[in-house]
């Protein structure tokens, strides 16, 4: 999973392997640099969770969770908190981007190019774990998906609104090898994840 996802997800998921499975172990791999297919065909990747359009084929079966949006955060008391958020309001504000082409929640970048931000953004940084630190003691503005920014707005005291900007949904889904779909650890795992995170069709 991403960074994104270790935030959303592994928290939860910690305290329900502690209430109902003690001895499970779980270990997370950051995605990109490897054959993600190759390594859940060897058996050495259980899952994986996220927003991966890239990963599909005959090999392997996929359960979509949820679909997100995106939206703009930024501390509590900022300007754009009062009042509605318009384009030009938006390109004004100080801006931190999150570039990493690695990232499958990179499909923005364009988007934010096209609108000017990326270029006059103050700063960046190539992973979303550090983004809440940075912009809850600052006047940084960012767009992120939604789900990070509802874990991340009330210990950091954070608020959150709908970009300007037309961005892409994006769907996250859980994926696992045929090999395994009757494995039955595989199947314990794949159902607590699609249990307390799959979320309705709308």
């Amino acid at each position: 999973m991403s960074d994104v996802g270790e935030v959303y997800f592994m928290p939860v998921l910690a305290q329900l392997c502690a209430e109902q499975a003690p001895g499970v172990r779980i270990d997370t791999l950051r995605a990109g640099g490897f054959d993600m297919k190759a390594e859940m065909e060897a058996g050495a990747i259980d899952l994986a969770i996220g927003a991966f359009d890239d990963l599909s084929g005959e090999s392997l079966f996929q359960r979509r969770l949820f679909q997100q949006d995106y939206v703009t955060m930024f501390r509590r008391g900022h300007a754009l908190s009062e009042g509605k958020l318009t384009l030009e309001r938006f390109r004004a504000a100080s801006h931190l981007v999150v570039a990493s082409s690695a990232s499958p929640y990179n499909a923005i970048g364009p988007l934010l190019d096209k609108a000017g931000i990326t270029q006059s953004a103050r700063f960046s940084v190539p992973h979303f774990v550090a983004v809440p630190y940075i912009v809850s003691t600052t006047d940084l503005v960012v767009t992120v998906p939604r789900k990070l920014a509802e874990r991340a707005a009330p210990p950091f005291g954070l608020e959150f609104v709908a970009p300007p900007l037309k961005l892409p949904a994006l769907q996250t889904n859980v994926f696992w090898h045929r090999r395994f779909h009757q494995d039955a650890g595989n199947q314990w795992l794949r159902n607590v994840v699609a249990q307390r995170f799959a979320e309705l069709e709308r």
